[in-house]
């Protein structure tokens, strides 16, 4: 049995309203379809009408109770749609896009059991956050949003994680093959209210069963057959507002989405830190107070295409603009402290960013299915980037008494960074039914290439004339290839057990020209990563998976990147070319049960991290410490996570999920760099109340807890909460958010080496109320012909 989900779109009246279209399986709308719906409570009421020149059909003021909907064409197989119940807190259903398949001889009548959609769905341990259910998705964006979402938590650093570990993004199922700062522009630049939904594969399909923390796939909206779109604008007291648009249009095999829109936002916070430096003779202070603010501008434009060819192929095209400019100024008191506890220097240093990077990409892919169970599918992407900086620094030293002793002159560090990089995938997969067996095999090759160039300078007083730093200037070219071939088999034996083992081979080359010194780096390696899954499930939607993988977690340019940053000059910032990458060996239970009330799911794992490379600070001469990227030896995690929903009514509904990792570090590692033992914990708690079918309630609640190597993040903690309201037949769409009404997101940190410690504190104030305004419009109305009543 089939599930379809609700979108409601129907104008409520004194009695209920349901609506749908039929297509066929080449995306055509069906015309002239016989449509009955039915009472459950007394089968010889019912209604029939016959669908209009776009698949449309639709009944209305409908009693309350429980109906059934069957649907015959000639040379179509019919279909039964079962439980569908009008009651007075839900009048509206629309079913939209029900596929009528060809007749074959002997295939009986198809029965579908209608489900309505929750926020939040889970099956085999896999979870899908239906974004057009939720309140909190107006004026969001889709980085917002999967901070929402269970299991899933932004670290220390910035990085979503699943469980603890980075996934790979997808986009309408395919990859997104960005850098890091280029996908934080993308997701933080996508309208929530372009997505349809998000689906986290804590157990990933073959293609990305490599992936160290599963995959997020991000779904957007395709709009209904003919015409249809969708305006929208949002302010909010922290200063922020965006406009967004979105275009769709289907027809026969042809579907075409823009979305575009303008974002911006600011930021301000404050913090401060103390460090004890140790040292065999004596021990002093540094004591730091920071104040930031920053201000983004992020217009964006994605152009999706897809065109039926023929029955057995289909053609992709996908067109991403993203920018961002960003300004950023923070300024900083350094004190240094004697051991006596006086204060013997102390510096203003002030800093102005501007930023602006550009991230254009395209997708051009094809699919052909030359008979059912089997696909071929070719993925290409091109993508590109500039990034420039201009960084200007200004510094005071005063008097203890706070008086200026002398005016340091002006540094200034310009980048200019330009990426490009491409990507061929070929995926294969066969089914062959009778033996219940399935091979899924393909191969890519990924390409990318960065040119920095950084220019530091000084202003020269007083002839107020600025002379190149050398030493702190740098123009290098950073390229990373890698090769991949993939084969797996699944065999499924008797109904409920199954069984999947393959294997990925892959082959990096990186290199380094670093010009400025004249010096070549490069390295290559091979990397074997095994994957196997048993997978159990019983009669009463219990499930049981047992999984094997080996990932690899590459450095990125952000860890590799031999520039030195001096923003602050007492805590001096570079990347480390020769870093290695990192493998880790997963193994991983999960429990499943899905009832029509509630689903439960508890995962346990152990990981074994070789290579790693973390952040790593350590005291030099002068009072200062380097911060750089190291390879560590090897590291365990421990791993238990649970993630569930619960309907406490029709129109309550709780989704709940918390992420225990205990990280366990090496002898030598414990010893030599003074390296912790110590836990990370994360959790959400959501909730959707729906009052009435034109109102709803939702929420969101996240609390974190991060260890690092050298110490941990103290608790954290995020709250959002949205309400929404549909008029005008559901066509304008009022919301209002609440983002972290009661306290603003802060963050406490604690950093332990072995002859210093330090202690920092940061606020950033995001308290936020955000009022959003949609109106979804759609073509010319035409309705579908009655032909009986009863």
């Amino acid at each position: 049995m089939l599930a379809f989900s609700e979108v409601s779109i129907a104008q409520p009246g004194k009695g209920g309203v349901l609506s749908g279209n039929l297509i066929t399986e080449k995306s055509e709308p069906l015309q002239g379809v016989t449509v009955q719906l039915t009472s459950m409570a007394d089968t010889l009421q019912f209604l029939t009408i016959q669908t209009d020149n776009k698949g449309d059909f639709k009944f209305s003021l409908l009693k309350m109770g429980y109906y059934f909907l069957k649907l015959s064409y000639v040379g179509k197989r019919p279909i039964r749609i079962d439980s569908i119940h009008i009651r007075a807190e839900r009048l509206d259903f629309n079913i939209p896009d029900i596929v009528m398949k060809n007749n074959d001889i002997g295939q009986l009548e198809q029965v579908v059991i209608y489900a309505e959609k929750p926020i939040i769905e889970s099956k085999e341990g896999n979870l899908t956050f239906n974004v057009t259910e939720s309140a909190n998705a107006a004026g969001a964006t889709a980085g917002e949003l999967l901070t929402q979402l269970p299991l899933v938590a932004k670290d220390a650093d910035g990085k979503i994680t699943v469980r603890g570990k980075e996934p790979r993004i997808l986009i309408d199922d395919k990859p997104v093959e960005l850098n890091l700062q280029q996908l934080q522009d993308l997701l933080e630049s996508l309208p929530g209210s372009s997505i349809e939904k998000i689906e986290v594969m804590t157990n990933p399909p073959p293609q990305y069963a490599n992936e160290q923390g599963g995959v997020i796939n991000i779904v957007m909206r395709k709009g209904r057959i003919g015409r249809s779109g969708r305006i929208g604008i949002t302010a909010g007291t922290r200063g922020e507002f965006s406009v967004t648009g979105s275009y769709n249009y289907r027809k026969k095999g042809l579907t075409l989405a823009v979305n575009t829109g303008f974002n911006y936002n600011r930021f301000q916070g404050q913090g401060y830190s103390t460090r004890q430096n140790r040292y065999a003779d004596s021990i002093n202070y540094l004591s730091t107070s920071n104040r930031n603010h920053s201000q983004n501008k992020r217009p964006s434009l994605r152009v999706n295409l897809d065109y039926q060819l023929n029955a057995k192929s289909m053609f992709n095209g996908v067109l991403q603009l993203n920018q961002n400019a960003a300004t950023q100024f923070s300024g900083t008191r350094f004190t240094a402290i004697n051991q006596f506890d006086v204060p013997w220097r102390i510096t203003d240093r002030s800093i102005y960013s501007g930023n602006n990077n550009w991230s254009p990409s395209l997708q051009l892919n094809y699919t052909y299915k030359p008979k059912a169970g089997q696909s071929l599918r070719i993925l290409t992407n091109w993508n590109g980037g500039q990034q420039a900086s201009d960084r200007d620094f200004f510094q005071f030293y005063l008097r203890p008494d706070g008086g200026i002793t002398r005016e340091d002159s002006m540094q200034r560090q310009a980048i200019d960074n330009k990426n490009r990089g491409g990507t061929l995938r070929v995926m294969y997969d066969k089914t062959w039914q009778p033996a219940k067996l399935t091979f899924s095999g393909g191969a890519f090759y990924s390409f990318t290439s960065t040119h920095a160039i950084t220019a530091a300078s000084y202003q020269k007083m007083p002839a107020q004339i600025f002379l190149p730093l050398p030493l702190l200037s740098n123009d290098f070219v950073f390229t990373q290839g890698v090769y991949q071939g993939r084969v797996s088999f699944k065999k499924v034996i008797g109904e409920s057990f199954s069984i999947t083992a393959g294997t990925s081979l892959e082959k990096t080359q990186i290199g380094f020209d670093i010009r400025n010194e004249d010096k070549q780096v490069s390295n290559q390696y091979p990397t074997w990563l095994p994957f196997f899954n048993l997978n159990k499930s019983w009669k009463d939607r219990f499930s049981a998976t047992l999984s094997y993988r080996r990932s690899i977690n590459r450095p990125g340019m952000q860890q590799l990147n031999p520039v030195l940053d001096f923003a602050d000059p007492y805590n001096l910032r570079f990347g480390n070319p020769d870093l290695l990458a990192s493998t880790t060996d997963h193994y991983n239970l999960v429990l499943s049960r899905n009832r029509p009330k509630y689903f439960l799911n508890l995962g346990v794992g152990y990981h074994q991290v070789n290579d790693i490379f973390s952040q790593v600070r350590t005291l030099v001469e002068g009072g200062k410490t380097e911060i750089t990227w190291e390879n560590i030896s090897s590291r365990e995690e421990l791993e238990a996570s649970t993630w569930n929903g619960f309907t406490i009514a029709k129109k309550l509904k709780l989704n709940s999920s918390a992420s225990f990792t205990y990280i366990k570090y090496s002898a030598y590692d414990r010893l030599v760099r003074k390296f912790r033992n110590g836990p990370s914990f994360t959790t959400t708690l959501g909730h959707q109340w729906t009052p009435h079918e034109n109102w709803n309630l939702t929420s969101n609640f996240n609390l974190n807890r991060f260890a690092t190597p050298q110490g941990f993040a103290r608790w954290n903690s995020s709250l959002t909460v949205g309400v929404q309201a549909k008029f005008l037949a559901k066509k304008l769409i009022t919301t209002f958010n609440m983002i972290d009404p009661l306290m603003n997101q802060e963050r406490r940190n604690f950093t332990y080496g072995p002859n210093f410690s330090v202690e920092s504190y940061s606020i950033t104030y995001t308290r936020n109320y955000r009022f959003s305004l949609a109106y979804v419009f759609t073509g010319n109305k035409s309705s579908a012909k009655k032909k009986t009543k009863r």
